[in-house]
């Protein structure tokens, strides 16, 4: 658990003793001077995967999303092409569209991530200083005062996750997929995607078959049919024709060997199996790899998130070539969600997906989300490479059974949980953080260290909630455990009760805040020493909760004796130190004592830039306060 430093006030900061960030209220909000104009985008700014390169027919579909003016929702089956078809005239439109972007919009979390990534894209001063939170409004704000883009929403599965975007649009054009074919009443306009036509079919399987060279094709109407026409099923059976040389006559041998043909993840699931039967021989690490990024999500898998073995490669390079999966130039990769989900699903009889290997393959994505996930969810630098990271691990969370979770999961559930609450998704942060300390608790037990810092974890998304009295309640009965287990002066425990005091202020119960906190520095004091880290930072804490409580003066004397403390045992350019120098000031400041804040903003500000460079949080916070301040 973080032994956070309160704040209170325009001008305070808040760090934990642990957690080397910095809040202003409750994130950052000061920004560069290049990010503080309004939004303005770029010519051309197109954001479209190329879905298919190989595409047929859909010629009446494209011309009704060329004639209609309000929004779209291509619906079907998965695997239909319902992707594909949004995404070639998403490309067409970039010719008098701007923005043209594309959003995965399986979840609402997949929904603001992407509507983030595009206020990044039209600032990209922006991309370190905003949490997720404040970017998402940025790109509503500027979609609701602006006409000629367009927004592409894939995958929608549930209304409601999209519902706040499309009522402030504005004067835009929005497309959505989605396999779901009721749930649009007075949206927009539903356009029923089918399989193709029996010749669109065949034409598309030529194509693929014959692209690297003359092939035999005699058949291909009867495997078609046979596969229900099914796009992706017919796209990845032309793909294995074409690479071994097979006809389809052959093909539809090997075939039989499934089941008949079922709907169309059963056509799917049957043209996998013939793919990977022959990639066992030729590359048997294909179809490991192929069921471990199943349990990703489907758009730009990050190369992060792939194994860092010899031959990976190489069966990415085999699977792209059977269509299994899409290389991009970023060294990510696509893989369709049709795909993913027969290849999660165990089924005894097939060897590809025998449920050990399932499992295998979901204990291989929890390894790699591990390694990849950066740890130091408040470090400006992490911001980036999270929201990258997060549709994945959205994804992962979202196909497993949590009963299942293993020890590697849990360091990623804790980063998580702390990267969601501070870019203001506490009801998000909420849902991960009680996983995390459900799987701690069956994995570590209920005693367990990290089991007890996540239940602080959902006590503190409680008061960001808003639901201040059941965070006081939940960081009471924690503290009560921690006593009970480790004693009152355990360092944990200490913390912990410092967590305590803090949730009560937030729930207007100051007095009672500053008595447990008085009692926790006095403890502090006698077990850890008046001069360790802990008892200073808690001792800054209580500053915090003297001004909150009116006693303005009382608070500037403690926290400048805590200021002084932490300057002399850690050193000028240590971050508490720091934190602690920049609280003073705003104190302050707020007391009505100007000068002497100027002198300590200014004093601050080469520091701050020497030490953690000109755009830092910290840095940009004290420049903007000097800069307020009068002369």
């Amino acid at each position: 658990m973080s032994g956070d430093v309160s704040a209170s006030g325009d001008r305070s900061v808040a760090a934990g003793g642990d957690i080397g960030w910095v809040h202003t209220g409750d994130r950052v909000t000061v920004l560069p001077p290049e990010a503080l104009g309004p939004l303005v985008c770029p010519p051309g700014l197109v954001s479209v995967p190329r879905k298919a390169a190989h595409f047929v027919g859909r010629g009446e579909e494209g011309d009704l999303l060329d004639r209609e003016a309000e929004t779209v929702v291509i619906c079907g089956l998965g695997g239909v092409g319902k992707s594909s078809l949004a995404a070639r005239w998403a490309l067409r439109q970039a010719a008098h569209r701007n923005p043209v972007w594309w959003i995965t919009a399986e979840s609402r979390a997949d929904v603001d991530a992407g509507l983030a990534a595009l206020a990044v894209a039209m600032q990209p001063a922006l991309i370190d200083v905003l949490p997720q939170e404040a970017l998402r409004e940025r790109a509503l704000q500027w979609l609701s005062a602006h006409d000629g883009w367009l927004l592409v929403l894939d995958n929608v599965t549930d209304p409601g996750d999209v519902a706040d975007l499309l009522a402030r649009a504005g004067r835009g054009r929005v497309v959505l997929t989605s396999r779901t074919t009721d749930a649009w009443y007075g949206i927009g306009r539903i356009l029923t995607l089918p399989v193709l036509p029996a010749a669109e079919a065949v034409e598309l399987f030529t194509r693929v078959a014959t692209h690297a060279g003359p092939r035999d094709t005699t058949g291909a109407e009867r495997l078609c049919e046979t596969l229900g026409q099914l796009p992706l099923a017919v796209e990845i059976a032309a793909a294995y024709c074409g690479r071994t040389a097979t006809p389809p006559l052959a093909y539809l041998t090997e075939l039989s060997r499934s089941d008949g043909p079922g709907n169309a993840e059963e056509a799917v699931a049957r043209t996998l199996r013939v793919t990977l039967d022959r990639l066992a021989a030729s590359d048997p690490y294909a179809g490991a790899l192929l069921r471990l990024l199943a349990w990703f999500a489907p758009d730009r898998i990050p190369g992060a998130l792939l194994p860092p073995v010899p031959g990976t490669r190489e069966a990415l390079g085999e699977l792209a070539a059977h269509s299994m999966v899409t290389l991009h130039e970023d060294g990510s990769v696509s893989v369709h969600r049709l795909v993913q989900a027969v290849a999660r699903r165990p089924d005894p009889g097939d060897p590809h997906r025998d449920p050990r290997l399932i499992g295998q393959a979901r204990r291989a994505a929890e390894a790699v989300l591990s390694r990849a996930a950066p740890f130091d969810t408040r470090e400006p630098a992490h911001w980036e490479p999270w929201r990258v990271l997060m549709p994945h691990v959205e994804a992962y969370l979202r196909h497993t059974d949590p009963a299942e979770d293993g020890k590697a999961l849990l360091g990623t559930l804790v980063a998580v949980g702390g990267y969601l609450g501070f870019n203001g998704l506490p009801a998000e942060a909420i849902g991960v953080c009680e996983r995390a300390v459900a799987s701690s608790e069956r994995l570590l037990g209920p005693g367990h260290p990290l089991t007890l810092a996540m239940r602080g974890a959902v006590a503190e998304c409680l008061a960001s909630l808003g639901r201040p009295e059941e965070a006081v309640e939940r960081m009471a009965e924690l503290v009560r455990t921690m006593t009970e287990a480790f004693g009152a002066e355990h360092r944990d425990t200490l913390r912990a009760r410092t967590a305590l005091a803090q949730s009560s202020v937030r729930a207007g119960l100051v007095g009672e805040a500053v008595r447990l906190q008085t009692q926790v520095v006095k403890d502090m004091d006698r077990v850890l020493g008046g001069q360790s880290l802990e008892t200073l930072v808690a001792l800054a804490s209580l500053a915090g909760m003297y001004e909150a409580g009116g006693l303005s003066r009382e608070a500037v004397a403690v926290c400048a004796h805590a200021t002084a403390g932490l300057r002399t045992h850690f050193g000028e350019e240590h971050l508490e130190a720091l934190t602690a120098r920049i609280n003073l000031a705003g104190l302050q400041a707020r007391a009505g004592e100007t000068g002497r804040a100027a002198a300590g903003y200014r004093e601050l500000l080469p520091v701050c830039v020497r030490v953690l460079g000109e755009h830092h949080p910290h840095t940009l916070l004290v420049a903007d306060a000097l800069a307020e301040l009068p002369d």
